[in-house]
């Protein structure tokens, strides 16, 4: 029984982009002070980290997976590092 490529790298993503989150932010109250709803805002960067293993199954270039892994990862996460880079407090002061 094999497991098609495509469902193997949602399931991944969707557990794995989860991890994260267990060991740094961003955390709600980082955006509560800004009189932003921070628990509905973290939700960006929890989307784009389990999206991951779903842009790794879709594409197809480059060829390897775990050449695929790190750059989908970066794209997927680039804009929200924007974000976090505009965020008082955060980046270097």
């Amino acid at each position: 029984m094999s497991i098609p490529y495509l469902l193997l790298c949602v399931l991944l993503g969707s557990v794995l982009g989860w991890v994260p989150s267990f060991f740094h932010g961003p955390i709600p109250e980082k955006f509560d002070i800004l009189y932003i709803n921070g628990s509905v805002a973290v939700w960006g960067w929890y989307t784009a980290r389990m999206l991951i293993g779903l842009l790794v199954g879709i594409t197809s270039w480059p060829h390897n997976w775990y050449l695929r892994g790190p750059l989908c990862g970066l794209l997927a996460m680039f804009p929200l590092t924007l974000v976090s880079l505009a965020m008082p407090g955060c980046g270097e002061p």
